[in-house]
């Protein structure tokens, strides 16, 4: 996976422990973690663990930090081996990857999230291995409906999740 990817807004960096704050405040803004971390507040160890699974050069987890090109803080972007919802309906699941995106709530509405999705979707889908990026979004979460759509997401099922059902997405070669 790539280094730092910039788009015309945003500088897509690799995360780093350096980062801890930045994404465990994030994670606990009540508007992120509604849907996001099923309404739960992520421990700080629990994101420290995110950050070092992502810097294991073995691990098929990978998180950007997004930012503005001025390097303020914007959010959370990341690739994943698909998740059991997911899995349930692509069995492929070998050649997928899974997409978790965060943005905070202040940048919301100015099409930052599509500009970052759509960046780290070409670069998920560009290892010559993987055959589809998946998004599992929680079935009352219009705004990440919206943001699937604008993506270039389409609608592969539906399955229960832990706090609503969940529309799974897929964008494929």
């Amino acid at each position: 996976m790539a280094g730092v990817i910039e788009t015309r807004r945003l500088r897509i960096t690799p995360v780093a422990v350096e980062d801890l704050d930045v994404i465990a405040g994030l994670l606990h803004a009540p508007e992120v973690r509604r849907f996001l971390c099923g309404d739960t507040c992520v421990t700080r160890e629990a994101v420290a663990g995110w950050i070092a699974d992502s810097l294991a050069p073995s691990s098929g987890v990978r998180y950007w930090r997004i930012a503005t090109l001025d390097d303020a803080p914007v959010g959370l972007i990341g690739l994943r081996p698909p998740s059991t919802a997911t899995l349930a309906l692509r069995a492929i699941g070998w050649r997928s990857l899974e997409l978790v995106i965060a943005l905070a709530p202040g940048h919301w509405a100015r099409g930052l999230a599509t500009e970052a999705v759509d960046a780290i979707v070409a670069e998920g889908l560009s290892d010559g291995v993987t055959f589809a990026i998946l998004g599992a979004v929680d079935a009352p979460n219009e705004r990440a409906h919206r943001l699937m759509a604008r993506c270039g997401f389409g609608e592969l099922g539906r399955v229960d999740g832990p706090a609503h059902p969940l529309v799974v997405y897929e964008r494929a070669l």
